[in-house]
């Protein structure tokens, strides 16, 4: 059975208008034609399609590290078997300044694996920091997933 997904309607019904925009800067009407109607159906959804979404796991996902010192966190992810392979860059938010964040490729498949690396400085506070760590897929539809990290940096 064919589907059609929602997103993909909607992007087709407005490809016209997006092209004649990039070509011309503006839309242009044409006499001969009919003004282009859309209707637009809503159904409520309890949940996304499972061959739209995929999951990021983190491990561990809380962390603690003393400054001066790196700690490592393993991600891993997981999705219906239509998205495995798909790239994805990845990117972390909420990181005090005194720590940086490196991966140990910044791209990554959906299905494989990445590692995050953590380093404080040496003169970092001691403190407690919520940080989220942000899959996006590299395709024409790109699809997000975030994760928060729990970290914590303690005393010398």
């Amino acid at each position: 059975m064919f589907r059609i997904q929602p997103r993909t309607l909607l992007k087709a019904a407005l490809l016209p208008t997006s092209v004649l925009m990039a070509v011309g800067g503006a839309p242009a009407s044409f006499a001969s034609q009919a003004p282009a109607t859309v209707s637009v159906t809503s159904h409520t959804h309890s949940a996304p399609s499972p061959d739209t979404y995929y999951t990021m796991r983190l491990s561990p996902s809380s962390v603690t590290v003393r400054p001066g010192h790196r700690t490592m966190i393993r991600i891993s992810f997981r999705a219906a078997t239509g998205l495995y392979g798909t790239p994805v860059a990845l990117s972390v938010s909420g990181l005090p300044s005194s720590v940086t964040a490196s991966f140990s490729a910044p791209t990554a498949t959906i299905g494989g694996r990445s590692v995050l690396t953590l380093t404080a400085a040496p003169a970092s506070a001691v403190g407690a920091f919520a940080v989220t760590v942000t899959a996006m897929t590299l395709s024409s539809d790109p699809i997000g997933t975030s994760t928060p990290l729990s970290l914590r940096i303690s005393a010398p």
